[in-house]
């Protein structure tokens, strides 16, 4: 049934029967779907006959030899179809043992719309058929950018129509991806195999994004979604648009990172991996190539500190929070992430302090993801706040334990899935307890609120996410940002009256500002915090952060960085919850004047 919602003959059919029971029963709602009905049948004749210009067709060199195949391309938002013919050629000079039919068709307005694919395929099909490309031959297709979303969608609900995808600066968006088995393994929800290709430079369609493939297709799969079949492979110096070719258009100029790599070693490099995948499309059972293999381990290995750092951060987009109404998570459920990493094992000391105190403790920390506005007053202990206890033995350092509350923040368009905004939190909002208290249960006696926590605790807690981060990086990418990269440099604490809702429904503080001859990006955390002789005894001794997250540090130091020096226009990006809105404004507003393709009818090529 979902297939008769695609723009085709069934569902004109139906807009006709539509608009012509309305013309009896309502003649004015009736105008509504008549110019619907015009809309689509206008559509649907501009391709087939090819009033959206005749695709471009390669016909399998006369040296090839071997079974006939096809390959179709899906053009990126706003890219001409020509600028493919380099890497199609790649492509086709990389598998000289089959005869390979390459089409390259034009959507109208060159922007890749899913409700159009069937009608693209189709016209591409009966252009390689005029070549003379024998009918029913297998199609694989080849995907750029936005072009892979409505590839996928068209794959997903027709199956039969290829033996598998190419993704080049695209990826299986998180709807075939968001199932877990009861060990906690992604299941992959996709019929089709699919080669995921990534540029390490690539302005749009992040790097991070690809490392969230790389974890959800490999290291997290479970067995019997065959993660073979979805290999995820980087390019090392690409940009977005190295997977066409020619000057970046300008929505592309306007984000792409300046690439590395020579665009001729890229198409040669798409040709090379995308002739290692085709066994696994041909024959089913097929065991991948070594070639592809040992690209997939070489990729898997640069993309660990991104994995390293959104593991740490305790990325909701790998696993959901667990958000347990109890105080402290379970560490047994397999299907949900328990808390952040790097608050239980980074925070928790650096808040404690314990080298500065003047007495000896050891600390033993809990960290839980909570949601950071439920709280239970009435509950013994009140639940989803920070707790502290002590064990002290005779003559031995105080044993301190700790439980902290951390709920990550993302931005509104990660919703979205398309790469290009960042997929890390913003802000691990997190409950602390205060060095005071710290302090306090660890043997200190009567420890000073302003010496202990007077000072901007946050801010050196910021300072150790992106010391560990730069340490952890990639050392070619390292060497870029210390080289290009635009510093990201840790501000004081913004301090916030101790009222809760007013720490809770506020943000970390990024923005960028200037500091000495150089521009940097200041990031301050906003906190809140009571002594232990706070009138309300359930509040307490505790220091509450929006803190960096190692995730989001990665980001700048891999992508966000270097756009002021290292991207086509130095535009730049500003964290928080609804990060890149005017970016979001500009596309989306580009978009839906595509979308009603009046202006691409108007135009013929």
């Amino acid at each position: 049934m979902a297939r008769f919602f695609w723009l085709g003959t069934p569902l004109a059919t139906a807009l006709v029967v539509i608009t012509l029971v309305l013309a009896w029963l309502v003649p004015v709602a009736a105008w509504g779907s008549g110019i619907l009905l015009l809309l689509v049948v206008a559509i649907l004749l501009t391709y087939r006959l090819d009033w959206n210009g005749v695709p471009l067709v390669l016909e399998p060199s006369a040296t090839a030899s071997g079974p006939e195949l096809a390959v179709l391309f899906i053009q990126g938002e706003g890219i001409p179809a020509e600028r493919y013919l380099p890497v199609a050629e790649a492509i086709q000079r990389a598998c000289p043992s089959r005869r390979l039919w390459l089409a390259i068709p034009h959507f109208l307005g060159d922007s890749p719309i899913p409700r159009e694919t069937p009608l693209l395929v189709a016209q591409a099909r009966r252009a390689l058929e005029r070549s003379g490309m024998p009918p029913g031959t297998p199609c694989l297709f080849v995907a750029h950018s936005v072009g892979g979303i409505a590839i996928q969608k068209y794959l997903k609900a027709f199956p039969e129509q290829g033996i598998g995808q190419v993704l080049m600066g695209s990826f299986l968006g998180r709807w075939n991806l968001n199932r877990l088995d009861a060990q906690g393994r992604t299941l992959i929800d996709y019929p089709l195999p699919t080669l995921t290709l990534a540029g390490t430079l690539d302005g749009l369609a992040r790097i991070s994004r690809f490392a969230v493939a790389t974890w959800l297709q490999q290291l997290n799969a479970a067995p019997q979604s065959r993660p073979e079949r979805f290999p995820v492979v980087t390019l090392e110096g690409a940009s977005h648009m190295q997977f066409a070719s020619g000057e970046p258009v300008p929505y592309v100029k306007a984000f792409d990172l300046v690439p590395t790599a020579a665009e001729a070693q890229v198409h040669e490099r798409i040709g090379a991996l995308v002739a290692a995948f085709l066994p696994s499309c041909l024959e089913e059972g097929a065991a991948p190539t070594t070639e592809l293999q040992s690209a997939v381990a070489a990729s898997g290995a640069w993309l660990q500190p991104l994995i390293a750092a959104l593991t740490m951060e305790g990325y909701n987009g790998f696993k959901p929070a667990c958000y347990d109404t109890a105080e402290t998570n379970s560490r047994t459920d397999p299907c949900c992430t328990p808390c952040s990493p790097w608050i239980q094992e980074q925070a928790n000391p650096l808040m404690a302090g314990e080298p500065e105190a003047p007495v000896r403790f050891t600390i033993t920390a809990l960290d839980s993801f909570h949601r950071s506005y439920t709280y239970n007053p009435f509950a013994k202990p009140p639940v989803h706040v920070p707790q502290i206890s002590a064990e002290c033995a005779p003559s031995q350092p105080c044993q301190v334990m700790v439980t902290s509350v951390t709920q990550a923040l993302y931005g509104l368009f990660t919703l979205l899935d398309t790469g290009f905004f960042p997929i890390a939190a913003y802000s691990l909002r997190c409950k602390l307890n205060s060095r005071q208290s710290f302090w306090s249960h660890g043997g200190v006696a009567d420890p000073n609120f302003t010496s202990t926590d007077g000072p901007s605790r946050g801010q050196p807690i910021n300072e150790a996410a992106f010391r560990w981060t730069l340490a952890q990086s990639d050392g070619t990418t390292r060497q870029r940002f210390e080289t290009l990269g635009q510093p990201m440099c840790m501000q004081p604490d913004t301090l916030r009256p101790a009222v809760g809702p007013l720490w809770i429904w506020s943000y970390p503080g990024y923005r960028y500002r200037q500091q000495g001859d150089q521009q940097v990006f200041g990031m301050s955390s906003t906190v809140m915090k009571t002594p232990l002789n706070y009138p309300i005894a359930a509040a307490r001794g505790f220091h509450y952060c929006q803190l960096l997250s190692p995730a989001a540090a990665m980001e700048w130091i891999y992508i966000d960085g270097l756009r002021e020096k290292a991207s086509l226009s130095g535009r730049l990006f500003v964290y928080g919850p609804v990060a890149g809105f005017d970016k979001a404004a500009a596309y989306f507003g580009r978009s839906l004047a595509r979308q009603t393709r009046t202006a691409s009818l108007l135009r013929r090529r």
